[in-house]
This record gives C-alpha cells, sequence and structure tokens, in this order.
C-alpha cells in the first residue's frame, strides 16, 4: 500500500509540475497561487530544464542518480525554499549570507544557489537519520560560509562532504 502511495504522489506531483510549467511558459501566472506562482517563476529561470518540465507527467517514477543527475524538480523546490527564506529572513543568517555574497559580486541566482547547496546536505542527512533539522548547524554554517569567495564556497562544502564520507 506504501508503494502504491508513492507512487501515485509521484503521478500527481509530474502532473502538477507540468501543469504548471504550460502555465508559466504563457507569461499570465496571475491565476496561480502564490506559492506555485513562485515555483513557475523559478521554472522560467532554469532553461537548462525546459526537457523535463515538458515532460513532467511522463517522469513521474524517474528515479534520479544523485551522483550523476540533478533533478529538476527537486531544484526548483530547493530554490523555493532558499527564496522563502530569503523573502521571511528567517532564518536572519540567510539573509546576512545573502548579502555578504552579494557584495561579492554573486549574482541573486549563483546565491540561491550558494544557500541551496549549503542547506541540501542537512536536509538530506535530517531524512536520512530521521531527526529534526539542525537549525542551528544551519546557521553556523551560514555564519562561517558568508567569510568566502563565492567560487570557494562550493568545493569547500564537496570537501566537507568527502570527508562525511570516509
Amino acid at each position: 500500500m506504501e508503494d502504491e502511495t508513492r507512487i501515485e504522489l509521484k503521478k500527481l506531483s509530474g502532473e502538477h509540475s507540468r501543469l504548471l510549467w504550460e502555465i508559466a511558459k504563457t507569461g499570465d501566472l496571475s491565476t496561480l497561487s502564490p506559492e506555485d506562482k513562485k515555483l513557475a517563476e523559478i521554472m522560467l529561470e532554469h532553461e537548462e530544464y525546459r526537457n523535463q518540465f515538458e515532460v513532467a507527467d511522463l517522469l513521474g517514477e524517474h528515479e534520479y542518480d544523485v551522483d550523476k543527475e540533478v533533478n529538476p524538480f527537486l531544484h526548483v523546490t530547493m530554490h523555493a525554499v532558499a527564496e522563502n527564506q530569503l523573502e521571511n529572513r528567517d532564518p536572519i543568517e540567510v539573509y546576512q549570507f545573502y548579502n555578504a555574497m552579494r557584495k561579492k559580486k554573486a549574482s541573486h541566482h549563483e546565491t540561491v544557489h550558494l544557500i541551496c547547496a549549503i542547506l541540501a546536505p542537512l536536509i538530506f542527512k535530517t531524512l536520512q537519520e530521521k531527526k529534526v533539522f539542525d537549525l542551528e548547524e544551519y546557521r553556523s554554517r551560514l555564519k562561517s560560509f558568508k567569510h568566502m569567495k563565492p567560487g570557494k564556497i562550493f568545493s569547500s562544502l564537496e570537501k566537507q562532504e568527502d570527508f562525511a564520507d570516509d
């Protein structure tokens, strides 16, 4: 039963993503809820995933290999999470990190990707270990990374992940 429910949810999610994409392509997002509007705007910012968005309803059961593929739907969702944190300035460290990166000439889009890169491993750890999200660790990472150059953050995160795998 659990597998059937998961499959049905993935199917519905794929259908929803494709419909969002169809609306996004028209340029008229006025009929969308604020959450869906944000997702549609983010989809439009990611032309590199256009083909996947076009057939999102058919990709519902596709399992993405995290070592070889980017899941465009997860990417858009993470983008929305980071954008919401920035909009709400919650936690405040995400807003401070954003301002620090912008002062270092990182674009808005690049900075959102950096936030996602800091946040994602913590979310995955939370899901794997079935624990409460470690907000203090997230805040700590944002504080420490805000002093680095944007280009160095990704490599630093990769080193941390490589170390964690050993």
